[in-house]
């Protein structure tokens, strides 16, 4: 690089120039002070032309290095300038590259956003869809507060309102429909528990609150058709019948109310223990002693502090007794 700095050349050409004038000065005068030796003039020329000689190697030894270290420290400069070129233009590549890179992320940044909220919509419509409500409105909030879509929130709240209330309804129209069941078979005690859970689920709701004076009033017809099939039953002197509505009405009336079919009551209970009296001693007498059996564990169990009742207690052994051997001859019979 050095060969070709136009200074560093002429300074190149001048100290050789200047040498070899140095070089033949010197000899010259050495040259003319030995011709003229032992003369005060000639041993003056010989001094200095020695002078002139020194100088001139000198000169030949020293001005090459100072001409290689200004010819290393031009290319070191050229270095210098060269390098701070390709680090200015390096730089810039730099800026531009760092400029793309943020224009990059901001819409990176942009794509993620996006991506972010649908997913963030997905998941509220799964936990909507799942009655997952809570976690559904917590989302929503995050919807508004992190992206800032007020508007969105607010109608996917709407939107959770609406499912939350359709399913609410759907459960009570179901839970209604289970109660109106234990209505239609008179199941008065798990229609009451199931009106008390919806209650305490729903307080505010009409048709929960409908639900008791309903029940009341089912059950007062209940009471009124009872009443109306007993007195039949009663003229009828159809004691099966009435006996097993009075254990009906005995769920629907007061103490009050009770009383007024006592005597009535009374009535019944003594066609009954008389007809199954009638049927004991038939059976008694026709020798069917299960049948007989039957019919005073009857009288027993329904009628137990009755004199009929003591009477067929001391026979039940006995009856037992020839039931077993009446089963065991018939069970002989068929073997043969």
């Amino acid at each position: 690089m050095s060969g070709s700095n136009p200074k560093l050349n002429q300074l190149r050409l001048l100290q050789l120039a200047v040498c070899a004038v140095a070089l033949v000065g010197a000899a010259t005068l050495i040259g003319l002070g030995l011709i003229g030796y032992g003369s005060s003039p000639g041993v003056w020329m010989v001094a200095a032309g020695g002078l002139l000689l020194f100088f001139a190697i000198l000169a030949i030894t020293v001005m090459p290095v100072l001409l290689k270290i200004e010819s290393t420290q031009a290319r070191q400069l050229d270095e210098i300038r060269e390098l701070h070129e390709k680090t200015s233009k390096q730089l810039a590549h730099l800026e531009n590259i760092a400029a793309n890179t943020l224009i990059s992320d901001a819409a990176k940044s942009l794509a993620n956003r996006e991506r972010e909220l649908d997913a963030l919509r997905s998941v509220i419509r799964d936990d909507i869809r799942n009655e997952r409500w809570e976690a559904a409105l917590t989302l929503i909030n995050e919807m508004e507060r992190r992206f800032g879509y007020r508007d969105e929130a607010e109608r996917s709240r709407e939107e959770l309102d609406d499912a939350r209330n359709d399913r609410i309804q759907l459960r009570l129209n179901e839970a209604i429909e289970i109660i109106e069941a234990h209505f239609r078979v008179f199941d008065w005690e798990r229609a009451a528990r199931e009106i008390d859970r919806l209650r305490n689920a729903l307080p505010d709701e009409p048709r929960v609150q409908a639900l008791d004076a309903r029940m009341t009033m089912l059950r007062e017809l209940r009471k009124q058709e009872l009443l109306r099939m007993w007195d039949e039953a009663v003229r009828n002197e159809d004691t099966d019948h009435a006996i097993e509505l009075l254990k009906d009405l005995d769920l629907y009336m007061s103490r009050s109310e009770a009383q007024a079919l006592e005597d009535s009551a009374r009535q019944i209970f003594k066609q009954r223990l008389l007809q199954l009296g009638i049927q004991f001693r038939f059976a008694v007498n026709e020798k069917r002693w299960q049948d007989a059996l039957h019919i005073g564990l009857d009288i027993v169990r329904e009628f137990p502090n009755t004199r009929m009742a003591n009477e067929v207690r001391e026979l039940l052994d006995t009856l037992r007794e020839r039931a077993r051997q009446a089963e065991g001859d018939l069970a002989g019979a068929k073997a043969r």
